[in-house]
């Protein structure tokens, strides 16, 4: 003979009855409807008991719940699907589902014991299993409506049930109070009926119907960028937006950090925002030492080599314009980890930074491969995270990112930049909003003060080519508007001047 486990001993079941819930507001009728009847443990205590049955209807557990909500399975039956969907018909128009037995009998009450209900055997914790272990049952069904409890656990378990059961199925009950059983006591099976009719079908977060998009919408005059100080460019891009990411790139040595940090002082002093910046290349102090020559109007490499240069008051002036609650720094050189930056990006905008410097993106993972290929795979996960980023967050980041070497150009001798050149992936020129390049020759004598902005992309207005000239203001430290004799190539009185310190 089989030895008799714990398992497979025979279970005694309570005995019940069926009875009002008047606390409820249940009634008998609905009570038979439902399986669920009161009875008594054996030690006395007084319970309600949910009655589990299979497919043929054979009782096959029994689920009990004392006054302290307190719940026990009496068998061992191990059930896992919804409570009631033995009950349920072979095809049908809609099923409700809710997470605990008041609510469905309370649903099911409100429409006369009518329509098909269920719960979920165990609350809310037991949502995944439940839809799962009945998920042909509830295909019966032209629409599954949802009827989940208004508080985290309920509208948590809403979210995962809604990412399981089919797309296009699904409608939501949006109730007045916490859940059905309350709505049914306080205000009767109205409000009920009500929510069940307005259910509203679910639709995936991002997904919009084309009805939404009215006249009155559309007509609405779109917001432009934050204004830039290069008209031409400003015009080209409509200024610079927050939640995009704008890439700066030029040959080595031509200034694009400084030219990003030129339009980060810019958005911090004319539009009093706040910028996070991550330079890679260089020290803090040389990043905010930069900051304090453009607010002072003095090179920087006139305070790297004498700090006196500036008097005490300027320090203070422009460290409390510039730097101070309205700059943030992170403290890191060389090759970083991305989903470290992007811990520290997130931080930055937790901390209500508006645009992000990032300089440079090739240094990101630069320390740990050794094969271009590895290095573009890398640079297509880093952009990704970037695009996510700024969409997450709200905030614009300016990308600095270096060219490779092309056969037949030189970009130290103001060779045009095409969006080919980009160093180390597609995914730049792909997920870039706006490419801004800058041309620059270097080697003439001439001619190497003055910067030629190009616009290679920009994805709002499509809007390309040639924009400003800049030149390199020796006195200042900084970049100014060329005149047209200039831009044209002319002989400015400070041609041979100083070399710019990038």
């Amino acid at each position: 003979m089989k030895e008799e486990t714990e398992d497979t001993k025979p279970w005694s079941p309570i005995q019940g009855h069926y009875a009002d819930l008047t606390a409820r507001g249940i009634t008998e009728e609905t009570c038979r409807k439902c399986d669920y009847q009161i009875g008594e443990l054996s030690s006395g205590k007084r319970v309600h008991i949910q009655l589990i049955k299979d497919d043929t209807g054979k009782l096959i557990d029994q689920k009990t719940r004392d006054s302290k909500k307190q719940f026990a399975w009496m068998g061992k039956s191990g059930f896992t699907g919804i409570t009631g969907s033995w009950s349920w018909p072979e095809k049908g128009r809609t099923v409700v589902i809710t997470e605990g037995e008041i609510d469905r009998m309370s649903v099911s009450q409100a429409f006369d014991n009518k329509y098909p209900t269920g719960s979920l055997p165990n609350g809310s914790s037991s949502v995944k299993k439940a839809l799962l272990a009945d998920w042909e049952k509830l295909l019966r069904f032209d629409h599954i409506i949802l009827c989940f409890d208004n508080d985290e656990p309920g509208q948590k378990a809403l979210s995962e049930a809604c990412e399981i059961l089919p797309v296009g199925r699904v409608k939501i009950m949006t109730l007045s109070r916490k859940d059905a059983n309350e709505v049914l006591t306080e205000d009767g099976p109205g409000p009920l009926i009500k929510a069940y009719w307005d259910a509203k079908p679910y639709r995936p977060d991002g997904i919009r119907e084309g009805r939404e998009f009215t006249k009155e919408r559309l007509k609405r005059v779109r917001k432009r960028g934050y204004s830039l100080p290069y008209p031409e460019l400003n015009d080209k891009l409509m200024g610079l937006r927050k939640a995009e990411v704008t890439t700066l790139t030029a040959g080595s040595g031509i200034g694009k950090s400084t030219l990003a940090r030129a339009v980060a002082y810019h958005l911090r002093m004319e539009h009093s925002l706040k910028i996070g910046n991550i330079f890679l290349e260089e020290d803090n102090d040389t990043s905010v030492d930069a900051y304090v020559g453009l607010h002072a109007g003095v090179p920087l490499k006139r305070i790297l080599d004498n700090p006196e240069v500036i008097t005490d008051d300027q320090w203070d002036a422009a460290l409390a314009a510039v730097v101070w609650d309205n700059m943030m720094f992170y403290d890191h050189f060389g090759s970083l980890e991305s989903n470290r930056l992007l811990t520290m990006m997130r931080y930055m905008a937790a901390s209500g930074c508006d645009f992000i410097v990032l300089d440079h993106i090739s240094i990101v993972t630069s320390g740990l491969e050794s094969s271009s290929e590895g290095e573009r795979k890398d640079i297509d996960i880093l952009m990704t995270k970037l695009a996510s980023f700024v969409k997450e967050t709200g905030v614009g980041v300016i990308a600095i990112v270096h060219l490779k070497r092309s056969q037949g150009k030189n970009f130290n001798e103001g060779s045009q930049v095409s969006a080919n050149d980009l160093r180390g992936s597609a995914s730049i020129e792909q997920l870039s909003y706006n490419i801004i390049a800058l041309e620059r020759n270097q080697q003439d004598a001439k001619t190497k003060h003055l910067q030629k902005l190009r616009v290679i992309k920009c994805r709002i207005t499509g809007d390309t080519g040639e924009a400003d000239t800049l030149e390199w203001d020796v006195e200042r430290g900084a970049y100014k508007l060329a005149c047209p004799f200039e831009a044209a190539g002319g002989d400015p009185a400070n041609a041979e001047g100083e070399d710019i310190p990038f």
